[in-house]
């Protein structure tokens, strides 16, 4: 009678989940999970409940242009900056209004910007202007890990609260779950306020499936330096001049952009604490002693629409010449590849960098699945030798592409993500020179090579295309 039951409820729950599943999650995602449920409904339903259901923390229900907007109105004088009306491309319409649209704030103008690829100079970068901190110190790290890095990141936060400076971090609480330990509490005795975010235990007041996280990496120093890009505060093989090591690119900025990575950094240290910040010390007036226009995409999981995706086939549409994307990660969606696709057609030159090897071993199996179907759209696919980092896009060698998300599922929906879209030759040339680099460090794929792989790999392939939207 027992086994009668079970085999009636193996059968049920794939037809009582067809309704939740159809009304939460778009067509292709949802085939993706009743296909689980089908072959395996207990285990599928357990995971479902895991990394399906979109149980997000309580104040994250609001779309990010109304959260924005709300802290925008409380600092009126700082709300970004002007429109930049600059088109830096021939488009119908300017691509930095398409993005403001679709981000809720303007790209500014009069920003410098350093670009940073060496790993341990970033954090002496960072540790230099953390000494340096007068009034407050903002770091909000998808992964802070405590070993010798995060130590030494620590020890400086550390003494800038010993000099009076008000430090402030936020952490997400997986990726930085090493933390809850004795760094952690080193930090809190010594005055540093520490908050995690997005907590994945079902006995704490806000919590949310393990699957979506908060993935941004952001130092705010007076409100005047920013740093933001790909690597986390973790100790890993950082040599930029060796093609086996570790890749990360961050990059440091000064001007009147600070002001919207500052409103990220309140926005999410509201979220985990919540405390508002508000105050003219979080605001400065900025110089504006360089010249690059930058534009800061905050996304995140509660958003209705897919900004971050939606902005990066806009850039890609208006691509004529050359595109170049760096992502340890490249699983695209069906808009995003026809995107590519028709790009291709129109004479653009692709270049995708991805590494032969990556630090999640099933998602880089799902990412080598859509490898055929890149091939055949005509892009030029390069395997680096090492584990490539960075999150990098060029176009036309006048616009660039660079933060924290990959160019898979995940950043584009799931995750929290800081991206930056920087206009104009000059940092485009400069970015693009290390692309070229991770280029000449990587082994070309050979397409007639890539089909004659075998029947079994042929046919994980296709099994793992038709899961990804669940992966």
């Amino acid at each position: 009678m027992a086994s009668v039951i079970l085999t009636i409820m193996g059968w049920a729950i794939p037809v009582l989940m067809l309704p939740v599943i159809a009304k939460r999650h778009l067509p292709t995602a949802a085939l993706a999970w009743l296909i689980f449920l089908f072959f395996q409904p207990w285990l599928g339903l357990a995971v479902y409940l895991l990394f399906g259901e979109n149980r997000v923390i309580r104040r994250l229900a609001k779309n990010y242009c109304q959260r924005i907007t709300e802290i925008r109105s409380t600092h009126p004088t700082h709300a970004g900056g002007a429109h930049l009306n600059y088109a830096p491309v021939r488009t119908d319409v300017p691509l930095d209004r398409i993005t403001e649209r679709l981000s809720c704030l303007p790209a500014a103008q009069g920003n410098s910007v350093e670009v940073l690829d060496d790993g341990f100079d970033v954090i002496d970068r960072m540790i230099e202007d953390i000494d340096s901190s007068v009034n407050h110190v903002h770091l909000l790290f998808y992964i802070f890990q405590d070993d010798a890095l995060g130590r030494l990141v620590a020890e400086a936060l550390g003494r800038a609260t010993a000099r009076g400076v008000r430090v402030r971090v936020v952490v997400d609480a997986f990726g930085s779950r090493s933390l809850a330990r004795e760094l952690g509490r080193w930090m809190r005795e010594r005055g540093v306020e520490f908050h995690d975010l997005m907590a994945i235990n079902p006995f704490r007041r806000h919590h949310t499936r393990l699957d979506l996280r908060n993935h941004r990496k952001l130092l705010v120093v007076d409100g005047r330096i920013a740093f933001t890009g790909s690597q986390n505060i973790e100790l890993k093989d950082y040599d930029s001049a060796r093609a086996d090591a570790w890749h990360d690119i961050m990059v440091r900025i000064k001007g009147p952009v600070v002001a919207q990575f500052q409103m990220v950094f309140v926005e999410d240290w509201y979220l985990s604490s919540g405390e508002m910040l508000e105050g003219e010390e979080f605001f400065p007036a900025q110089d504006k002693d360089g010249e690059v226009p930058v534009q800061v995409i905050p996304t995140g999981p509660t958003d209705p629409n897919s900004a971050l995706r939606d902005i990066l086939i806009a850039i890609i549409t208006s691509a004529r010449e050359e595109i170049i994307i760096s992502s340890p990660y490249f699983i695209p969606d069906e808009p995003f590849r026809v995107a590519l696709y028709l790009a291709g057609l129109r004479g653009t030159r692709i270049e995708l960098l991805i590494p032969r090897h990556t630090d999640h071993p099933v998602i880089g199996a799902v990412a080598r699945a859509y490898i055929t179907s890149l091939v055949d759209s005509g892009m030029n696919i390069h395997f680096h030798r090492g584990l490539l980092h960075s999150k990098t896009m060029t176009v036309d060698n006048s616009i660039s592409v660079i933060g924290t998300a990959n160019f898979d599922r995940r950043s584009f929906f799931l995750h929290s993500e800081l991206s930056l879209i920087l206009y104009g030759h000059e940092f485009t040339e400069r970015l693009r020179a290390k692309q070229l680099r991770y280029i000449a460090q990587s082994d070309p794929l050979d397409p007639l090579r890539w089909r004659r792989r075998s029947l079994l790999k042929k046919t994980r392939d296709d099994i793992l295309k038709i899961l990804s939207p669940i992966l």
